[in-house]
């Protein structure tokens, strides 16, 4: 009786840790609720550019197919994975970057800014390069580190936007907060 007592006790140790070990899949991707902008400086000196970007608000971690019925993740806590590390679970389609003052001429208040935009991103060979917003799919941008390549013509101070959709069709938008060009 004592050799099954031990037995059946090992056999739910070793299921309850390989259940630990399945627990990552559930975790795969991450989504978010929004998204919040970040400037590095908001007063930019006359030969200083603009650094500024994005990050998500809310992180949650999903799974591929909702499905968790293992106990042993609750046992076998110490256990950690590399949550997210499939992605984002609703890629980016598009993004946006607009002013709420006139750029210059070719950019009035509220047109897009993208083509004056560097950002980091994977190009298509996945190597991690920097360009300009438009040469990315938009799924593969860096949202975290964005670079005005010029300056405005005029000395007005500037609100960015940033909106981004998801493939999922949800769209997300942020404002910064007052940038005065000095």
């Amino acid at each position: 009786m004592k050799k099954k007592i031990l037995a059946l006790f090992f056999c739910l140790n070793l299921t309850c840790l390989i259940n630990c070990f399945e627990h990552c899949k559930d975790y795969e991707f991450f989504d978010y609720e929004g998204i919040k902008t970040v400037v590095q400086n908001p007063y930019v000196m006359e030969n200083d550019s603009l650094s500024f970007g994005a990050s998500y608000i809310n992180i949650e971690y999903l799974s591929g197919v909702k499905f968790n019925f293992n106990f042993g993740n609750k046992l076998y806590a110490t256990v950690d994975c590399d949550k997210g590390y499939g992605g984002e679970k609703y890629p980016l389609n598009r993004i946006t970057i607009t002013s709420d003052s006139d750029f210059n001429t070719d950019f009035p208040a509220n047109s897009e800014l993208n083509e004056i935009i560097s950002v980091n991103g994977t190009n298509s060979n996945g190597d991690y390069v920097i360009g300009k917003i438009i040469d990315f799919e938009a799924s593969n941008v860096n949202l975290s580190n964005m670079y005005l390549s010029m300056r405005p013509n005029n000395n007005e101070s500037h609100k960015i936007t940033i909106e981004i959709e998801k493939s999922n069709g949800e769209v997300l938008s942020s404002t910064t907060e007052e940038i005065i060009w000095e």
